[in-house]
């Protein structure tokens, strides 16, 4: 019976693994296909700046930045903000009731007085207790708002969201570092489609080797610590083929709120962001889909391949397992909350095919795997492990993981969306973090992911804290 039992799931976990890489290889497709169709049609950066900056239909952006205690990158954080070409924009740093000295250094730096402000309140917030602007005008495009305490983002943007007043808002994070063109390669998407662009989602990448320059990054480089390193990797893979392989589809399932723009007007009529949830971001996309949805309303949805937004990641394994921690759990509370979703062509592709491929292929695989560990230490204890099976079937595993890593290696070398794409060196470190990944990193997620189901499934109060910040490195003045 056992060895019956053994045999079923052996089938079993390789079926299941031969199609993940099918549908791996779907996505570079798909990816693939949309980067061609993109590069004959989209004008590059100059192009689309001369069409866009002496227009008047080029939409308001409106860019929120919720910060609590941030008094290490805020400054940095706003320059760069400060630093982005694009002819109409404002800037809302959102306080969270800080309690270190981010308000002192936002109101000496920018010379900042309270004004008098009839905030209309669109979405739940806790109440703001001050709007303030500069007396400079070099400083005119910027607005902080001071609030009482949310303990969420998702707080602090609902906040942002009750003031702007531009038909599209950026959501962002304090410790980003903008692409200057980051608003006019979004916004391309938006006056250059048939249909309602409701959200659009930017390529993230890690901010923590490189150099900063008056709010810029002026020299980027792949992070030389091992955990920020892999999530370079892992940031690159999401972006660059999964979300652009969707995408392709109109199928995106979801807008990092890292660094996503959105329609204002769809966003209140879809309630803003819900204050409770750990996956802010990706329920409230789903619930803006389900209201477009639900009144038969045209929309589409769309993915930038170039970099537009640098962020810090975790530098070491006690910062990464709180994020991932909080990931696990806001997808068990996405599958929970929107089950209506899956499954359900009613919603479209992100119903019918994305939904349910993260329910089978992202959110299962965990546990599989954390199973299989279990269940492959119980065979060798027990002497019942076939190991020439398993180093095929391991060879092969790691063989696909290693193609999707040089496939990714060339799509970025062929797209050139990341400004390291001309240094042999930044490639050999990708390649060799590709390499390294299945032994250490992979293991530490799945082991991660695991317990953030638990604690969602015990019912664990959840709590959110923000990631330490260390900052980035900074050009030396001559």
């Amino acid at each position: 019976m056992w060895l019956t039992i053994y045999y079923i799931f052996c089938y079993l976990i390789f079926g299941y693994s031969i199609l993940i890489m099918l549908s791996y290889l779907f996505l570079v497709i798909q990816s693939f296909r949309v980067q061609k169709r993109m590069a004959g049609n989209t004008p590059n950066d100059d192009t689309i700046k001369f069409l866009l900056q002496g227009s008047p239909l080029t939409p308001g952006v409106s860019i929120i930045a919720p910060a609590f205690n941030e008094e290490v990158t805020i400054i940095d954080n706003v320059y760069s903000l400060m630093n982005i070409d694009y002819p109409n924009y404002e800037i809302i740093i959102v306080n969270d009731a800080s309690t270190d000295r981010t308000m002192e250094l936002l109101i000496n730096e920018f010379s900042l007085i309270e004004i008098p402000y009839d905030v209309a309140m669109k979405v739940p917030s806790k109440p703001i207790k001050r709007v303030l602007k500069s007396t400079e005008e070099k400083f005119s495009k910027l607005v902080v708002v001071d609030k009482e305490h949310g303990g969420r983002k998702s707080d602090g943007s609902n906040a942002g969201i009750n003031v702007c007043a531009n038909k599209y808002f950026v959501c962002t994070d304090v410790d980003c570092i903008i692409e200057p063109m980051a608003l006019y390669r979004m916004i391309w998407h938006v006056v250059n489609s048939h249909e309602p662009m409701i959200g659009v989602s930017a390529t993230m990448l890690m901010s923590n080797a490189c150099i900063v320059e008056d709010g810029h990054v002026a020299e980027a480089h792949v992070p030389t610590k091992p955990i920020p390193m892999f999530q370079q990797l892992e940031y690159m893979r999401s972006f660059l083929i999964g979300k652009l392989g969707w995408a392709a589809m109109d199928a995106l399932p979801n807008i990092s709120g890292g660094f996503g723009m959105f329609d204002t007007d769809v966003v209140v009529k879809s309630g803003g962001y819900d204050q409770t949830s750990m996956a802010e971001d990706m329920d409230m996309l789903l619930r803006m889909v389900t209201y477009m949805r639900n009144n038969g309303l045209p929309f589409r949805l769309a993915q930038v391949p170039q970099v537009c937004c640098w962020t810090e990641g975790p530098a070491n394994i006690k910062t990464l397992y709180r994020q991932r921690i909080r990931w696990a759990r806001g997808l068990c509370e996405i599958i929970a909350h929107h089950k209506q979703l899956f499954f359900n062509p009613h919603y479209g592709p992100i119903g019918a095919i994305t939904l349910p491929y993260i329910f089978i292929f992202e959110f299962i695989a965990p546990v599989l795997e954390l199973f299989g560990q279990v269940f492959m230490v119980w065979l060798l204890f027990a002497g019942g492990i076939n190991w020439g099976t398993a180093f095929i079937i391991f060879g092969m595993i790691y063989s696909f993981c290693i193609f999707m890593s040089f496939t990714l290696t060339l799509f970025d070398y062929k797209t050139r969306a990341i400004p390291w794409h001309r240094t042999w060196k930044s490639h050999t470190k990708l390649i060799i973090a590709a390499m390294l990944e299945p032994f250490f990193y992979h293991p530490l997620i799945t082991i991660f992911s695991g317990i953030g189901y638990w604690k969602f499934l015990t019912n664990t109060a959840a709590v959110w804290k923000p990631i330490q910040r260390q900052g980035v490195k900074k050009r030396a003045k001559s």
